[in-house]
């Protein structure tokens, strides 16, 4: 959900064969984080995922996607949940929102109680598109969801933990004397993952949202909490769409 942005390579400089070689640079440039839920994963845990799947295949069985499996335009990242949820479905056929193309959170909603869901009042356009994205990773599972794996699928449980875990700072921020600064906070999401819970709950804390899309520097260094973030989709009119050319500067 987290609109990410990250370097165009040409066919020379993004050809990553095998493709997962491309991890290192990718988490370098997005950080380690699920790319579509937000979950915070180790390294050596994350999946590459292909955007454009390399097994979709046409109605012939013939591969649609195979000049792309080692392009890095077409990877992002994922946790195992996602990437397996989404497995071999083709983008093509239903034009969801992606996060490397739209900010997402103009649309999607999370609840006290972790679940995902659709803004009220947006277009139909944008109510389509969006839930073609959550139906894609599945990202709308919890308990009670049909389709959700309650031993497998751990999204919902992490999601909900740290919705508790930023609560409680968004608490002790507002307290008087306050009793926790921005570091902290940005220390704290950077561990846990899912940006639109932080964002969500310090939305009305301006000085907040900017270190977490941003960064802030402190007496020692400049803490990036979530590398990538593309910072100028949150203002309308340019959310709809993400721009990235070859001199794009990562956050």
């Amino acid at each position: 959900m987290r609109p990410v942005v990250k370097s165009v390579k040409d066919k020379t400089s993004g050809h990553y064969r095998p493709w997962r070689k491309a991890k290192i640079d990718l988490v370098n440039e997005i950080g380690s984080f699920c790319s579509y839920c937000e979950k915070q994963i180790d390294r050596s845990s994350l999946h590459i995922e292909h955007i454009k799947g390399q097994k979709v295949r046409n109605k012939e069985g013939g591969l649609i996607y195979d000049d792309l499996k080692f392009d890095w335009n077409n990877f992002l990242l994922a946790c195992s949940n996602c990437n397996s949820i989404k497995s071999n479905k083709d983008i093509a056929l239903t034009n969801p929102y992606l996060p490397h193309q739209n900010n997402l959170l103009h649309f999607i909603e999370i609840t006290a109680a972790g679940t995902v869901g659709i803004k009220a009042n947006v277009t139909e356009s944008d109510l389509i598109k969006t839930k073609a994205f959550i139906d894609l990773v599945g990202l709308d599972r919890h308990p009670g969801h049909p389709h959700y794996a309650e031993f497998g699928d751990d999204r919902w449980e992490s999601r909900l933990a740290t919705i508790d875990i930023a609560n409680r700072q968004l608490k002790k921020y507002k307290a008087t004397p306050r009793e926790t600064d921005l570091e902290n906070i940005v220390n704290l999401a950077k561990g846990w993952g899912f940006f639109s819970v932080w964002y969500y709950q310090f939305y009305s804390h301006p000085e907040v949202l900017d270190a977490l899309i941003n960064g802030i520097a402190t007496e020692a260094k400049h803490i990036i909490p979530f590398k990538g973030t593309h910072a100028g989709s949150f203002e309308a009119p340019s959310f709809n769409t993400i721009e990235r050319n070859p001199s794009t500067q990562q956050r």
